[in-house]
This record gives C-alpha cells, structure tokens and sequence, in this order.
C-alpha cells in the first residue's frame, strides 16, 4: 500500500508511531479550496460532514461506508473511535484550505486548533465505488 495510516498517538509522553508509511506529496500553494465534484470528492465530503458533527457514532457510521472491507480490518473499532477522539481534540473541525484531487488520492490541507497545517490525504481503490482504501496526516510537508 503506497500511503498507509500514518497516525501518531502520544503515550505517556512518548511518540509511537501506529502504522506509517511515505508522506504525502504536498499540495500546491494556488490550488482549488474547494473539492471537485466526483465520487471520490463525495467520499471525503461525506468523512469530513461526518467527523465535523462531533457526533463519534455517525463518524463511525461513516467510516463502516465509505471505508473498504480490508481497511476496517486493518482496526478495530474501538481503535478508530480512540483515533477520532484525539483527531477531534488536535483538530476540532477539518476545514480545507486548499486540495489537489486525481482519480486515486485526494490531498487537502487542513489547519489544526492552533493553526498550524497539516496535510491529510484520502487514497481510493481504483474500481467504483471508489471506497476510501487509506488515510494518511502529514504535519511536515505543507508548503506555505
């Protein structure tokens, strides 16, 4: 998998890296702040309608359908509502300021709280629906 889950999770003061992989590719500084309108689009409209609401059921509700079966498998449940929690407390809400869509991946940046960027990248499976196969967050590569 080219971009796999790049998450962090802090435990007791340390950073342990949960699953990674490469960063994404950053996202050009005049690019669209607003998503194209195609299913993959759609897709991540739909996560991020989800994970704005605060309401932990229906983003996991969200994830179970727009996510594929192999990367559900990849982590438990109560993983991924942990991992929303901490998402929601670092981002409060995913806003785009900027993204670069093609059929595979979407990336979008993305303040967090305190302003600072981060660059979350959506990777999709090639055949229709298109179901979300990865997600990654990038802090590092975003070009200012």
């Amino acid at each position: 998998m080219v971009a796999a889950l790049m998450f962090c999770l802090v435990l007791q003061g340390q950073q342990v890296v949960v699953q990674g992989g490469p960063p994404p590719k950053p996202v050009p500084r005049d690019a669209p702040s607003t998503l194209p309108d195609t299913p993959q689009a759609r897709m991540v409209r739909e996560y991020l309608d989800a994970f704005n609401s605060g309401n932990e059921t229906r983003f996991m509700k969200a994830q179970e359908d727009l996510m594929s079966a192999e990367t559900l498998a990849k982590r438990p449940a109560d993983q991924r509502a942990k991992m929303y929690a901490r998402m929601k407390a670092d981002f409060g809400t995913l806003t785009i300021k900027r993204v670069a869509a093609t059929p595979e991946q979407i990336r979008a940046v993305v303040p967090d709280k305190d302003g600072n960027e981060a660059i979350i990248a959506f990777d999709f499976e090639p055949k229709s629906p298109h179901k979300i196969k990865s997600i990654s967050i990038d802090i590092s590569g975003v070009q200012r």
